[in-house]
């Protein structure tokens, strides 16, 4: 009891400021940063310099707003937070403990004043949500959403659907000119896939699902096609040049019933289960059309690229501060889980407000013709760190990799960049490469850009999948390491990615890792 009031008595605390945020510590890896973070301190945060900005930052969420297509198989469709709030019935907490919902708290603008803002809790429906294939009782058909309901389908002047739902979008101001945009897409619902005997997987209740886009002083440059958990059986970062257009902004493909976006149409690979077991994901441009243009519900991450302090948000947007999950609690207990790792219901997913600074899937270069050069720049935490260890040396590690060859095999190395036979599969398939790296050097210069030129991957078929950097003494002692950045490389003048031995890479997005 007095944890809740005291929790509660913070949160009245926070919501008497317009404007505050939650200290977030980035030197944690993405892989183990926690979803969402209880604040550390609360301070202001609109500064002059953030209030002049913070306009350009919601003008860019606006004119890029995406446009979605759904599938026509799609049944589940979109509907805002709002919608589905006053369904929720109880929340139940990881130990399964339950809890009848206040539903006064249940608005967006008070679903943050649960306790510990929900972190931990499970907001549940009492409403059956296990179809197989179909949803049985009526009581649960406004998880099909607002167009899924009967007549709720509008149409536009050419008789095609058309869904009018908000989309809710970050601005992230992560320096350098750079402004990433996050578009998170919500569904009542994420129908699961049809895994042979063991029925429909993966049903759970809500769905966030996000494309992100990545702009250069207001010039957009990339796009990333996220499915689900991501990973390399994404679509993963897309060059500008290369991602589908309409009035210039990103068109994206939801995936039927489970809404990944892919960012163009057919079927998609997206996990394996028990390297037996495929899971497609099915987009076509036959059904309903999702134009987010005047939808953007926009809001600023955080204070700036420096102080990196995540924004306390209120009014109408209290709900982005809510910590726990959007939907019930899964199943671990199926005796197919030990087989597959997945029931037919699992958890629901948290909100859309994670930890967005991050580099994209992969950084983007062409291809070079002899030496490779890196370009990059060091945060300032690390900065910190490299002048406390008497850091004079940077050291880059190129990541080569080719498929695993047989010893009689012909290895001349025509130094060209020509892989005709050579997929992404492969290119991540660890049990048929050959991997090695190339080590390069160069002084240690604080905040300024570093520049190492090092030899190409030597070798036929050989290609540059990866690099990282290590901080070094004078005396060759390498103190710490980053993880690896993953490296798209591309041929000047035409579409799509190229596999290459040589890249020459400029790299915007500060380095920064746990030292």
């Amino acid at each position: 009891m007095t944890a809740t009031i005291a929790s509660l008595g913070l949160i009245g605390y926070l919501s008497f400021s317009t404007s505050l945020v939650l200290a977030t510590p980035l030197s944690i890896p993405r892989s183990e940063q926690a979803t969402f973070l209880l604040p550390l301190s609360h301070e202001p945060s609109i500064s002059p310099f953030i209030a002049e900005h913070n306009g350009t930052i919601i003008e860019l969420l606006n004119r890029y707003a995406p446009i979605v297509k759904l599938s026509v198989e799609e049944e589940y469709y979109p509907s805002s937070v709002e919608y589905m709030l006053p369904h929720y019935s109880f929340l139940e907490n990881f130990h399964g403990e339950k809890h009848p919902a206040n539903h006064t708290l249940l608005t967006p603008s008070s679903l943050d004043q649960l306790p510990l803002f929900g972190s931990g809790q499970f907001l549940s429906i009492s409403e059956p949500h296990n179809p197989q294939p179909f949803l049985l009782s009526d009581e649960s058909n406004y998880l099909y959403g607002p167009a899924g309901q009967k007549g709720g389908m509008k149409k536009d002047e050419k008789g095609r659907g058309k869904v009018e739902e908000p989309i809710y979008g970050f601005g992230v101001d992560m320096g350098r000119g750079i402004v990433d945009l996050w578009y998170w897409t919500f569904y009542p619902f994420n129908l699961g896939k049809s895994i042979g005997p063991f029925g429909i997987l993966g049903n759970h209740v809500a769905d966030w699902e996000h494309l992100r886009m990545r702009t250069v002083n207001g010039t957009p440059v990339s796009a990333d096609f996220t499915t689900h958990n991501g990973g390399r059986f994404s679509a993963g970062t897309i060059r500008w040049e290369d991602v589908i257009k309409h009035d210039g902004r990103p068109v994206a493909y939801s995936a039927a019933g489970s809404h990944g976006i892919w960012n163009e149409p057919g079927d998609h690979i997206y996990a394996d289960l028990a390297k037996v077991f495929r899971l497609v994901d099915v987009t076509d441009d036959d059904g309903a059309l999702w134009d987010t243009k005047d939808l953007v519900v926009p809001v600023r991450y955080w204070d700036d690229s420096e102080h990196r302090r995540r924004l306390w948000h209120d009014g109408e947007n209290s709900w982005l501060n809510f910590r726990g999950r959007y939907g019930n609690r899964g199943e671990n207990d199926c005796w197919w889980h030990k087989l597959v790792g997945i029931c037919q219901l699992v958890d629901a997913p948290p909100g859309p407000n994670r930890f967005f600074g991050i580099t994209p899937d992969c950084i983007i270069a062409p291809l070079a013709p002899i030496y490779s050069t890196y370009n990059f720049y060091l945060s300032s935490p690390a900065i910190k760190y490299a002048e406390a260890n008497e850091i004079g040396i940077v050291q880059v590690e190129q990541t080569c990799t080719r498929p695993k060859r047989n010893p009689d095999d012909d290895d001349d190395d025509d130094n060209s960049n020509e892989i005709d036979d050579y997929d992404e599969e492969t290119m991540y398939d660890e049990d048929r490469l050959e991997i090695w790296t190339i080590k390069g050097l160069t002084d240690y210069k604080g905040p300024n850009k570093h520049t190492v030129t090092m030899d190409s991957c030597k070798g036929v078929q050989s290609a540059v999948r990866a690099y990282k950097i290590s901080l070094c003494t004078i005396d060759g002692r390498c103190l710490t390491t980053s993880n690896d950045r993953k490296v798209c490389s591309y041929e000047k003048g035409k579409k799509g990615y190229k596999f290459g031995s040589a890249v020459n890479l400029e790299d915007i997005d500060d380095w920064r890792w746990t030292y």
